[in-house]
């Protein structure tokens, strides 16, 4: 097979889950995100914690996707928000433990756990949040209008960039973006937004053409963050376990920055 069909195939499979996960039901949307935090934290670790024992690379990720499961349990009222003091025993579990790993870089692997649980599980636990803004059930709606536009942002910034990029946007990180792939994501992802908008009510016209504006401008950090993690790692992709695409890393840079922007956004304006 050749790489262009599997790009196809992979992509189809992918976009396939990640829509009929979140359509189904409240409990698969949040089985899809529970698992895309558990990959994303596997990939991250062993990509920072190359040379540590199991121990050292899972125990993040057994508190980050702890952390996760105790976010959607209390986004869905079955824990209460006292719950959120659990994140207290959490870090001191992480912290008491290098008492006994002796490897001379207890700190340095201690920075690099809390970073993947923040960088990964927190903007991951505010995505799941996005089924019930507006709505006191479940509602597919806001979360897969987040993956339309985010998908939206990736595509018209590689077609507007291709055709009509000239000026680098971030070049020592990421070599191939432009300021006119920006700019055209930005205009088209935003008219893709008020499309949104004739078609679902959970937000206002100006809401959606903002979220879809925060998502190209942010997501693009969160893409440039990761080039830059690459590049320190020298390494051209996060992992290999979607063909032709890379891995799951590089599918969701994008979310880790722009999911706590538009969430924060919507929680100063709903």
């Amino acid at each position: 097979m050749n790489n262009f069909w599997q790009r196809t195939l992979t992509g189809s499979l992918f976009v396939t889950a990640l829509v009929g996960g979140t359509l189904f039901s409240e409990w698969t949307f949040f089985g899809l995100i529970f698992v895309i935090n558990l990959l994303c934290l596997m990939e991250f670790f062993e990509l920072l914690l190359p040379d540590k024992n199991w121990i050292e690379k899972y125990l993040a990720v057994i508190a980050g996707s702890v952390i996760n499961l105790m976010f959607i349990f209390i986004i869905r009222g079955n824990l209460s928000l006292a719950w959120f003091y659990h994140l207290i025993p959490v870090f001191l579990a992480l912290v008491l433990i290098k008492l006994f790993e002796n490897t001379g870089r207890e700190f340095e692997t201690l920075a690099f756990q809390v970073l993947g649980i923040l960088y990964i599980c927190a903007p991951l636990s505010m995505l799941a949040d996005f089924g019930y803004f507006n709505s006191i059930s479940y509602s597919y709606t806001l979360p897969l209008g987040f993956f339309i536009l985010q998908w939206a942002s990736d595509t018209f910034a590689y077609l507007v960039g291709r055709q009509f990029g000239k000026h680098r946007l971030f070049e020592r990180v990421s070599p191939k973006k432009s300021w006119e792939g920006l700019i055209g994501a930005v205009i088209l992802t935003v008219g893709t937004g008020f499309v949104l908008s004739l078609f679902w009510d959970d937000l206002s016209a100006k809401d959606w053409m903002i979220v879809a504006a925060l998502v190209v401008i942010f997501g693009t950090f969160g893409d440039l963050v990761e080039s830059l993690l690459k590049r320190n790692l020298g390494i051209k992709d996060s992992g290999s376990i979607l063909p032709g695409h890379g891995g799951v890393l590089d599918r969701f840079d994008g979310v880790f920055i722009s999911a706590p922007a538009v969430y924060f956004y919507l929680l100063l304006t709903t």
